[in-house]
């Protein structure tokens, strides 16, 4: 497990989403008209999903910006077992789409 990996293993989802959150706000405070969604910060949504750490939901996020990018490159979503790939690996993957 990487650094990034163990600290997202010792926080919550919500902890978590409210940290991207703070990221998300700070980047709209840059400059007007800048917009963009939230994450929901309660913990039991999350734990209703089966997600209940950090990086729980921080995988969960990189399998999803993997599929949506891959459909929209390829017309259709990817057939990959996100549940077996680290968060390494689904940010590499996130790069290499980014690439094509």
């Amino acid at each position: 497990m990487t650094k990034t990996e163990t600290q997202l293993s010792s926080i919550t989802a919500s902890e978590h989403a409210a940290q991207l959150n703070a990221e998300t706000r700070a980047w709209q405070a840059e400059e007007e008209g800048r917009w963009a969604g939230m994450l929901v910060e309660d913990q039991d949504f999350w734990a209703k999903l089966g997600i209940n750490t950090g990086l729980e939901l921080a995988r969960a996020l990189a399998a999803e910006t993997i599929s949506d990018m891959y459909k929209e490159a390829h017309g259709f979503r990817p057939s990959m077992d996100f549940n077996s790939m680290t968060l390494a690996e689904l940010e590499a993957k996130i790069d290499q789409l980014f690439g094509e």
